[in-house]
């Protein structure tokens, strides 16, 4: 069984069944073909996200980690190897995003495969990432 990280992205087309989540992506989650994990990171980003009205996303924290157990999905805490792997990483001028670094950090560390929307996440392949990404 493989075990993957979802980026927020990810999550949030999870939770609000948005058609641009990959079939078989949203398949695999359904049907618990693997191991799935949220990072509380991303619980943060969409908490941020959506007191800036960025998004909007009708869940509470409480709601949102309700749909996540119901998917056997586990939350993942940020722990001291993920910030020292977050420490080595590389800055890039064209990807920035200190949530998505986490996400990254978090992925290497733990030897998760990421699942992201975001083509930037590739230059990441080189420091250990491996990467999944949504096809849609």
């Amino acid at each position: 069984m493989r075990r993957y990280l979802l980026d927020t992205h990810i999550l949030v087309w999870l939770l609000t069944k948005n058609n641009r989540l990959d079939e078989n992506i949203r398949e695999d989650i359904e049907y618990f073909q693997h191991l799935f994990y949220v990072s509380v990171e991303s619980l943060r980003e969409i908490v941020i996200l959506q007191s800036l009205n960025k998004i909007i996303l009708h869940n509470t924290v409480d709601e949102i980690a309700k749909k996540l157990d119901e998917h056997q999905i586990e939350i993942i805490p940020i722990e001291i190897n993920h910030v020292k792997t977050l420490a080595v990483l590389p800055v890039f001028v064209n990807h920035n995003d200190p949530f998505d670094k986490m996400l990254i950090a978090q992925s290497i560390a733990n030897k998760y495969t990421l699942i992201s929307n975001d083509v930037k996440f590739s230059l990441y392949k080189d420091f250990g990432l491996q990467l999944r990404l949504n096809e849609t």
